[in-house]
This record gives C-alpha cells, structure tokens and sequence, in this order.
C-alpha cells in the first residue's frame, strides 16, 4: 500500500478530460511533476491558497478547472473548490473524488453550489501511484467518482461515460 494518498489520474482520466475541454483545462491545482494531465496553468503547492485563475484571462473563455485532491484533505479542497466557484474564477469544475457520503465535505459539495453537480460512478482502475510515473496495478481504495459543475452535463456524460459504472445524479 501507498504511504500517500496523492494518487496521480490516469490516462483514461487524462485523455477524457482533453476531450471533453477541448484541450487543456485551465487549471489543475492539486498539480505534481509526474501528473499527465494537459492544463495551461498547473499548481505543484499552494492550490489551496492561490486562486484558480490564469493571469491572462481571456473575455470569453471558459474558467475550467480539474482537481484530483489527496483524498484525505476533501474538506479543505472541497472548501477551497466552493469559494473559486463563488468568486466567479471557476465557470466549470472537474473532480475526481472519493464516493464519501458520509461526509460533511460530500455533502457540502452536493447541496451548496448553485447548480446540481453531475455526479458519475465510475468503475475501479489503476492509478498513478505515489512515486511512480506509470500506472500502477492497485488501484485507490475507495469508490472513485467524477463530479462535474457546469452547464454542458451531456457533453460530461458523453465524455465519461466509458468510465462508469452505474448511474448518474444530478441535472
């Protein structure tokens, strides 16, 4: 087992989001030097302090953002994720997340944005493992999922859905 819980998303992962974005996302604030994910503005530290913006904010453009957390910090960064979105710096937000339900961070992200984030269920699959810069044959030990904020939920779905592994919540 892993000494860390900064698990690394996986191609499968990185290679839906470009899809889905288009390309890069904007920001990746739970950034490391072995992540493969493509964002135009990646956080190494400080993800939970600076804001999740680009300094040349282009009128027009999406805000997008992607954070895969380490999984034992979900209060602060689901904190820090509602307040970027509040702020009007994140106009759509990409999570991979634990399925934790019993949690008040959970539930904060459900109930307090103002739109119902969608919400897919995702099958189990290896990860980036904690020093490593391929994938792994563990995968997390939780049930992960992938939660969206944002107006484009079929485009998610559509997107994801080779990922998943039951249904779907949300709009």
């Amino acid at each position: 087992m892993a000494e860390s819980d900064q698990w690394c998303s996986p191609p499968v992962i990185a290679d839906a989001l470009l899809e889905f974005f288009q390309g890069p996302v904007d920001v990746d604030p739970c950034s490391n030097k072995r992540s493969i994910i493509k964002a135009r503005r990646a956080y190494y530290r400080g993800g939970l302090v600076l804001p999740w913006c680009l300094a040349d904010d282009v009128a027009g453009r999406r805000r997008t953002v992607y954070e895969n957390f380490p999984y034992s910090q979900g209060e602060a960064w689901t904190a820090k994720a509602l307040a970027e979105m509040a702020a009007g710096n994140v106009e759509e937000l990409i999570r991979l997340s634990p399925m934790s339900t019993s949690t008040q961070w959970w539930a904060d992200g459900c109930e307090k944005p103002a739109r119902n984030p969608r919400i897919l269920a995702l099958k189990k699959f290896a990860f980036i493992m904690p020093g490593h810069t391929t994938v792994g044959k563990d995968t997390c030990r939780h049930e992960p999922v992938i939660v969206y904020y944002g107006a484009s939920t079929d485009r998610f779905t559509r997107a994801f859905a080779h990922l998943t592994r039951w249904t779907t919540w949300g709009r």
